[in-house]
């Protein structure tokens, strides 16, 4: 409605995925349920799809994606590491645990030797496309940052320049934040703007059937020109 606060852009995380799979020629795999999105045994990476939402603002960090989360055994033994402040232990478990995941990508396709972390990052209607290595063998050497009574932030396992780490109690989950501003002025990244993606509110309730025609008709030719490019009209 006209009212209304204009909406972000969602992209569901399958698109991502297929976008992935078609842009790099990797096979798809897990349907969510696996360590990693896709895998190219030729290449021999894996890599896990993730998108992220940024505000834009130099120096903010966006929003956070889920690296490892566990209810269960781990989950209960974070709750009282956390009482007997044993952060150092709640590291080296969770760090294990992230390991096994992601060495688990190895163990089920042998020519797999690199694990990334490929990000979409959303800025109103640009998006920022960048990716990072997990080095497995080294996620032993992660510690503790600092700490709360609710979280404890970790050292090590991305360079605090570009993000940072944190394992949350309550969510029982390890997350990583991004600060894109960073990532984009070290060209990092691989930016696509898109000026005729409109996020202005339309009521379209009140549209007759040719109204509604022209308006998606307009949108979709204004969208290929801008990701494919203008049909030829010869």
């Amino acid at each position: 409605m006209e009212d209304q606060k204009k909406l972000p852009i969602h992209i569901p995380k399958e698109h991502l995925e297929q976008w992935l799979v078609q842009s790099i020629g990797a096979k798809p795999v897990g349907s969510g349920n696996y360590p990693v999105d896709v895998i190219d045994v030729n290449e021999k990476f894996g890599a896990d799809a993730k998108m992220l939402a940024w505000s834009g603002k130099p120096g903010s960090i966006s929003n956070e994606t889920s690296l490892l989360q566990k209810f269960k055994d781990a989950g209960n033994e974070l709750d009282i590491a956390f009482k007997q402040n044993k952060f150092d232990g709640v590291v080296s478990d969770w760090a294990r645990l992230l390991k096994k995941k992601l060495n688990k990508v190895k163990k089920d396709y042998e020519r797999i030797q690199k694990i990334y972390y490929f990000f979409l990052i959303r800025e109103d209607r640009n998006f920022h496309l960048c990716g990072m290595e997990v080095n497995v063998e080294k996620l032993s050497l992660i510690g503790v940052d600092k700490s709360s009574k609710s979280s404890v932030w970790i050292k090590d396992f991305i360079e605090s320049r570009y993000g940072e780490s944190k394992i949350y109690k309550s969510k029982k989950r390890m997350e990583l934040r991004l600060y894109p501003s960073n990532w984009i002025n070290d060209d990092l990244v691989i930016s696509f703007k898109n000026p005729n993606i409109s996020l202005k509110a339309r009521n379209l309730k009140g549209m007759d059937v040719d109204d509604l025609h022209d308006h998606a008709l307009e949108l979709f030719n204004n969208l290929f020109e801008e990701i494919v490019g203008s049909p030829n009209k010869d």
